[in-house]
């Protein structure tokens, strides 16, 4: 749920209850929820303040059942399955918004740090409350998570309420091929180290959630609405980012590589793309071949829809694709980033620019030119 759709239920619930009851009918009506109802609260005379302030740090799940239990109507009307903590480490954020995203799609509530922690919040508090009331914790494992103190300050939080409950609430999700922490070991994991497995292994997890499957989808006559001013309603960088697709290595160019010097053994190898990237999209990519990894590093540059790396054929496979591999997902992470922070720019400015238009138009109209 979004937090101005929390923000908007929390108030109708509420309202609700001040209508029709008093403060300690309100407190005895959410005890029986769990909540607590003794922390303290900036309300002295208004029922929906404290009910507000009261409700503020509660779940989703729970918020839903009081507004159900009211009968306050509302656009979640599918029960939420199962909720869970996906516990990560920032540089893998964004394989986890999309594993979190396609979770919601399937009607699991997600915790996450970015998006649930305010400024001002204490983390370990915050963190440690969410934890305790979501079902189950994720742990999503890649060579950056492992060495996180942090995420192995919440992996003890959950191991001890696995412990406490008695049941199974830890689940590893492996993103990366690395050595499974002892403690986790015995445990069924997600493998999600290629994309390949994803679609394998991402129903195991919502049957570990206990999400049931989906049942088809009806056949739906396409829509008669003409597409077309939509598109033209996007501004020509939203209209990049929506069209943008990721762009992959797809095969090896035989005919184009060759050995420019027959004296070495050095080849310039011809990566096949997908399609030509975009200038910026190549910055990017130079930018992340311009620090050498390992000894073994090579020279890697974009000629039109290629990536050329030049280097001995047979180090291709046990050196470099890996490398490669690595930098164009980077390059498509980023370049999104890029347009992604262009389009909120764009907005902002087109805001400022209707504010200044709007004081004209009303300048215009006070000296009578309407």
């Amino acid at each position: 749920m979004k937090r101005i759709e929390r923000f908007n239920l929390i108030d109708r619930i509420g309202r609700e209850l001040q209508a029709r009851m008093t403060y300690s009918d309100i407190r005895i009506y959410l005890s029986g929820f769990g909540v607590d109802t003794k922390k303290e609260t900036s309300s002295i005379n208004s029922k929906w303040v404290y009910c507000k302030e009261i409700l503020a740090d509660e779940s989703d799940e729970l918020l839903l059942k009081i507004a159900d239990e009211l009968k306050i109507e509302h656009a979640y009307d599918e029960s939420i399955t199962a909720s869970i903590f996906l516990c990560h480490s920032s540089k893998d954020k964004f394989f986890v918004r999309e594993l979190a995203s396609k979770l919601q799609e399937k009607g699991v509530r997600v915790w996450l740090d970015e998006a649930e922690i305010k400024v001002g919040d204490s983390l370990t508090e915050r963190i440690g409350n969410a934890i305790d009331k979501m079902d189950y914790f994720g742990v999503v494992l890649s060579k950056h998570s492992i060495s996180s103190q942090w995420v192995q300050r919440e992996l003890q939080i959950a191991i001890g309420k696995e412990l406490n409950d008695k049941k199974v609430v830890v689940l590893p999700l492996l993103l990366e091929p690395v050595e499974i922490p002892v403690f986790l070991r015995d445990k069924l994991y997600a493998d999600f180290t290629t994309p390949e497995l994803f679609n394998k292994t991402f129903p195991m997890l919502l049957k570990a959630l206990g999400v049931k499957p989906s049942k088809p989808k009806p056949i739906v006559k396409p829509d008669s609405t003409p597409i077309e001013p939509i598109v033209k309603s996007l501004t020509p960088i939203q209209r990049r980012l929506a069209e943008f697709e990721d762009i992959g290595i797809i095969d090896i160019d035989i005919n184009k590589s060759y050995n420019p010097d027959p004296r070495k053994a050095l080849y310039n190898m011809y990566l096949n793309l997908s399609k030509a990237p975009p200038d910026e999209w190549q910055q990017i990519f130079d930018a992340e071949r311009r620090f050498p990894r390992h000894t073994m590093w090579r020279r890697a540059w974009i000629e039109g829809a290629n990536i050329v790396i030049y280097c001995v054929p047979e180090e291709l496979e046990e050196y470099h694709m890996k490398d490669i591999l690595e930098d164009v997902n980077n390059s498509n992470k980023k370049y999104r980033e890029y347009l992604t922070n262009l389009a909120q720019k764009e907005v902002v400015e087109h805001k400022d620019l209707q504010k200044e238009q709007d004081k004209l138009k009303d300048i215009k109209r006070r000296l009578g030119f309407d």
